[in-house]
């Protein structure tokens, strides 16, 4: 699904087919902006993948000024990097001044939920309701996070493949390297404590990266 700006407005979301009859109209021309999930910036469509579009018309002649790069302000969006800015700042006060960790759990499984929630389905090994809450299962919890915390990797991975999502798929050896490091770090008195706040990040920023774009891809 394809945005564009026409008058300085937003336009979509559209499939290419009706970008393809927009430029034959003229309605689109080699300067107008467009967008779809997975770019990070708007570009007039003669840069972007629909290029081939605008091959064989010639742009009417034009003095306007291309109208300047419009974004997208998604609520959902907005929200977790909200999240994730927090946790980030949790994690940097637990560092700094020990301050935080807490915090710093309970926004990352807020994250962790909505991520699951986003991504269920018939089938699914669980919902977002179980995956979270049997994490904090006495003993049961220490097996359970394993398969949930990888078991969303598989699903997001999966979700790539299903909208034809342009990103690097999840690393599982990230999340299971990540707990080994948590449990870990009991027996060895914290040693491997450090791998698993730097795992913890780069996992969280997977997961807050592809529900972005997955929540955009489903639009």
């Amino acid at each position: 699904m394809w945005y564009y700006t026409l008058n300085n407005q937003q336009v979509g979301p559209v499939e290419e087919g009706e970008i393809k009859k927009l430029v034959e109209a003229g309605t689109i021309t080699q300067s107008t902006l467009v967008w779809t999930a997975g770019m990070a910036n708007w570009t007039p469509i003669s840069q972007s993948a629909l290029a081939p579009l605008i091959g064989g018309v010639v742009p009417p002649v034009s003095t306007a000024v291309a109208p300047p790069p419009i974004v997208i302000t998604d609520p959902e969006v907005e929200l977790i990097n909200k999240l994730w800015m927090w946790f980030w700042i949790s994690l940097i006060g637990t560092l700094l001044f020990g301050l935080g960790l807490i915090a710093a759990a309970v926004l990352f499984f807020i994250i962790f939920h909505k991520s699951w929630k986003l991504t269920e389905h018939e089938g699914s090994r669980a919902n977002a309701d179980t995956a979270t809450a049997w994490c904090f299962i006495p003993g049961w919890g220490f097996y359970w996070m394993f398969p949930a915390f990888r078991g969303l990797a598989r699903e997001f991975n999966a979700l790539f493949d299903k909208h034809n999502i342009m990103m690097k798929k999840f690393d599982l050896r990230i999340p299971t390297w990540m707990l080994i490091s948590l449990f870990g770090s009991f027996v060895t008195f914290g040693v491997s404590l450090i791998a698993f706040i730097v795992l913890w990040i780069l996992y969280t920023k997977k997961i807050k990266d592809a529900y972005i774009a997955v929540h955009l891809a489903k639009k």
